[in-house]
């Protein structure tokens, strides 16, 4: 849940696609994959567009737990506005706990919800896809992050470094990203971690590397976010928190899973690998931790 206690957009639409129609699943879909723009539409432009009727969208908004469209509508602008916000401004308008309220238990509940959003909102045949190809060791790999998220993308490739190899985290000097661009072709994958206030160099590594053939996987905090417009395969994840930083969570446990699936796809050639790499680290430390 948003710190309102509002449930976001895309995790009541998650929740709603195993009981609509086909023509609901149609535009919920839409909405999904041009969140939140297409929602800010007004009503008959978004049925239009998703090519449905106005009755379908409707039906839809009811089924995800809003009394009608302009609910929707609302829901949308402040999950909007509140991807634009940056710590000051959620710090100042944050609601002061009640005094009796458990602070660290309600922290970490939010946290556990954070969690289990960004699971609900995975499309499995798009997390199955991510995981083959990372498990395709002939396939050089480049990951990136944020000002935060870097700490993301170096536990990703800190791990597929000892499963797969053939991966690079790029580190943070922007000036030597060049470097690793050039090489960047139709076999490379790069795994990119942005969240809100988008860093715009994060975003154009993306972009030039689609634009050179690369595969983009993104994890991310909205559907929305600029570079998902380069990417195959796109996690979102719910980043928030009660104070006034994101939560990482929930990328964080997505993350962990993606290792995880990779490692079981690797298999024996896993164990192999672990193998010689607990010789070397023998052979070079003396010693097997």
């Amino acid at each position: 849940m948003n710190n309102n206690g509002a449930v976001p957009v895309l995790f009541a639409l998650e929740q709603a696609l195993p009981g609509l129609t086909a023509q609901e699943r149609r535009a919920a879909l839409y909405l999904r994959d041009n969140y939140p723009v297409a929602g800010l539409d007004p009503l008959a432009r978004f049925a239009r567009a998703c090519g449905v009727s106005p009755q379908t969208i409707l039906r839809l908004a009811a089924k995800m737990g809003f009394s009608n469209y302009r609910e929707l509508q609302d829901r949308l602008r402040a999950e909007a506005s509140a991807e634009r916000s940056s710590p000051l401004s959620r710090w100042v308008s944050r609601a002061e706990p009640e005094p009796e309220e458990d602070w660290l238990a309600g922290f970490g509940h939010r946290a556990a919800e954070n969690v289990r959003a960004a699971f609900s909102l995975v499309v499995r045949e798009d997390f199955e896809a991510a995981a083959r190809i990372l498990a395709d060791r002939k396939r050089p790999a480049l990951a990136i992050g944020g000002r935060f998220t870097q700490s993301l993308s170096r536990y990703l490739a800190r791990h597929l470094e000892i499963v797969r190899g053939n991966i690079e985290e790029i580190g943070s000097i922007s000036a030597t990203w060049p470097d690793r661009l050039i090489d960047v072709d139709r076999r490379s994958i790069v795994i990119a971690y942005d969240i809100r206030r988008y860093a715009r160099d994060v975003v154009r590594f993306v972009e030039i590397a689609a634009q050179q053939g690369a595969t983009v996987i993104l994890f991310t905090d909205s559907r929305a976010a600029p570079a998902s417009r380069f990417a195959s395969q796109v996690f979102v994840a719910p980043t928030d928190s009660a104070g006034a930083w994101d939560s990482l969570s929930g990328p964080f446990a997505l993350t962990e899973a993606l290792i995880a699936r990779v490692t079981e796809l690797e298999g024996g050639a896993t164990t192999e690998r672990l193998v010689r790499l607990e010789n070397i680290r023998t052979r070079l430390l003396g010693q097997k931790d």
